[in-house]
């Protein structure tokens, strides 16, 4: 088969609206993205400030989209005092949970995947992590004598990072109102998430709109609710089939532009994923090239 035939063959698999072969695919897309985020367990690569992370956000990328990959073949729901389990599809826990991996993806190409100097990304890195801290001192009183000494221990740690920050050249360039909330809540990023986006390799055609869907049903608006109230749960609807495999091949995009700047940016994850075998590499290389704004 030439690329010709190859490229019309995925495309034609992911407008055939058919979850059978569209599930096999991106399982196997998954299990090659952790067969690569395993080199940093084979190599124990030494890592700069806050790196470690790295492998975390790619690793939560990974299981969410196996806990989208398991809803979209459909769970067995029946009610009380009925013979019936019809197959249902969760589409508002499948666009809830396809927004976490976007920004699960964007978290690491605005602290790691990107070509800012190094002095930077340790700044937007402290700004994500005293703002981790900080929302952590609001959990509430609790009794656990271990999580008591751990937030006394952050708790330390948020005064040394504020004094840091504010020695960073970066800081000066912060807006009056991101001041105000680092001070009184943390600042996580210095951008909004749509900002994010449109700043993303990601292609923004692509994911601007779902994305903007996708929170919608996170955040339980009335759109959400009235599409929700119009449409039909069951995995036999065609409604449902066609949303769902646009959002099984969301998933498989971001999985492979995941795999493709992760190897971009280290020689020892660049050398595990040539293990792989070509058509897999193939198939990977396709969905990213396909994601990102050229």
């Amino acid at each position: 088969m030439n690329n010709e035939e190859k490229i019309k063959t995925l495309i034609n698999e992911a407008n055939s609206l058919n979850l059978s072969s569209l599930i096999p695919s991106l399982e196997k897309v998954l299990q090659e993205n952790a067969f690569v985020v395993q080199s940093f367990y084979d190599t124990k690569p030494k890592l700069d400030i806050g790196e470690v992370y790295q492998e975390t956000l790619l690793i939560k990328i990974i299981f969410t989209s196996r806990s989208i990959l398991e809803l979209s073949k459909g769970i067995e729901f029946g009610i009380l005092n009925r013979k019936e389990r019809p197959l249902i599809i969760d589409r508002s826990s499948l666009y809830i949970l396809t927004r976490s991996v976007i920004e699960s993806f964007l978290t690491l190409e605005y602290l790691y995947f990107n070509n800012l100097s190094r002095e930077e990304q340790i700044f937007r890195y402290n700004l994500w992590r005293i703002s981790g801290f900080m929302a952590r001192q609001d959990f509430g009183k609790t009794k656990n004598e271990k999580f008591l000494s751990k937030m006394e221990r952050e708790k330390a740690e948020i005064n040394e990072l504020k004094k840091t920050i504010k020695t960073s050249p970066y800081y000066s360039k912060l807006k009056q109102q991101q001041l105000w909330k680092l001070d009184k809540y943390g600042l996580p990023r210095i951008m909004s998430w749509s900002e994010l986006l449109k700043q993303s390799i990601l292609k923004t055609d692509l994911f601007e709109k779902v994305y903007k869907l996708y929170s919608n049903y996170a955040h339980s608006e009335f759109i959400a609710m009235i599409q929700l109230n119009e449409g039909k749960m069951s995995k036999a609807d065609s409604f449902n089939a066609e949303t769902t495999v646009t959002t099984l091949n969301n998933i498989r995009v971001i999985n492979c532009v995941s795999i493709i700047s992760f190897i971009n940016k280290y020689e020892f994850a660049k050398d595990k994923y040539m293990e792989i075998d070509e058509s897999s590499r193939y198939v990977i290389e396709f969905w990213n090239k396909f994601g990102i704004e050229e």
